[in-house]
């Protein structure tokens, strides 16, 4: 729309698109802004590439064949420690869940269980605990 004129106090001549003269209300129009509706330039921020974070060292190696006690199944511990039976893996199993925090603390607590070589089974670094 263009402006031609004020007419009035309340009314002005405007000329639409067309070419056809109409009066509309002064309060109904609105000032041009060059601006409006037309898209500006954004400015894109650098993004820096995020640090990666090492790899933790890990206490038990991932290649690590030994067994550990605190986490063994008695399945486990009968089929992988040599001269335990399903049994005794059972008493093991139970002495670890009778301790506090159901874990063992040091090899030593594993001296409770009868007919069993733990100083075989320790120098041959077949079991830990972690």
């Amino acid at each position: 729309m263009e402006f031609i004129s004020v007419h009035d106090k309340e009314f002005a001549m405007v000329r639409d698109a067309a070419g056809a003269v109409t009066f509309l209300n002064l309060d109904s129009l609105v000032p041009y802004d060059k601006d409006k509706g037309r898209l500006t330039k954004v400015e894109l921020k650098k993004i820096e590439p995020e640090v990666e974070e090492p790899i933790p060292d890990r206490v038990v190696p991932i290649e690590d064949t030994r067994l550990n006690l605190n986490t063994a199944p008695p399945e486990q511990i009968a089929k992988r420690l040599p001269g335990v039976g399903f049994a005794t893996a059972k008493k093991i199993v139970e002495l670890r869940m009778s301790l506090s925090g159901e874990r063992f603390a040091n090899l030593k607590q594993l001296e409770n269980i009868p007919r069993v070589n733990w100083e075989q089974l320790i120098e041959e670094d077949l079991i830990f605990i972690s």
